[in-house]
């Protein structure tokens, strides 16, 4: 099931989850690399550092996914897709990273029957 949250809200929503969460990046050759980290907010993008490896990816493919886990068992993890790039800041170092956002939902695995109206989604989701 997907329920928007408007763009406007997106922000709020991430403060909701918190300052830790999973960037999903890619390799040139397309495997998924998983890294937890911390961010900042600023205005709305989200400003983070990654290690050797998440730059890397990130320089050759910008398009990521992160992950805010369920706080708690049958609740929603938020799920959003962006476009990562180099931030400048003062101190200059290359690993810091922000990430404007394209699209994001709030998803949890289905309940035995689903109100979803669309046969194509077997979980209860919320667009955002």
């Amino acid at each position: 099931m997907s329920i928007p949250v408007e763009e406007q809200d997106i922000i709020k929503t991430i403060k909701e989850f918190g300052s830790s969460a999973y960037l999903i990046s890619t390799s040139e050759d397309g495997h998924p690399h998983l890294a937890n980290l911390k961010f900042d907010i600023y205005e709305t993008d989200l400003i983070f550092t990654v290690g050797r490896r998440g730059t890397s990816n990130l320089e050759k493919s910008p398009l990521v996914t992160m992950l805010w886990p369920a706080k708690e068992v049958g609740g929603y993890s938020l799920i959003i897709d962006g476009n990562a790039s180099k931030h400048k800041n003062v101190d200059l170092n290359d690993s810091v990273w922000k990430i404007s956002f394209n699209t994001g939902i709030l998803h949890r695995p289905a309940e035995q029957e689903s109100t979803n109206s669309d046969p194509s989604c077997g979980s209860d989701c919320q667009a955002i």
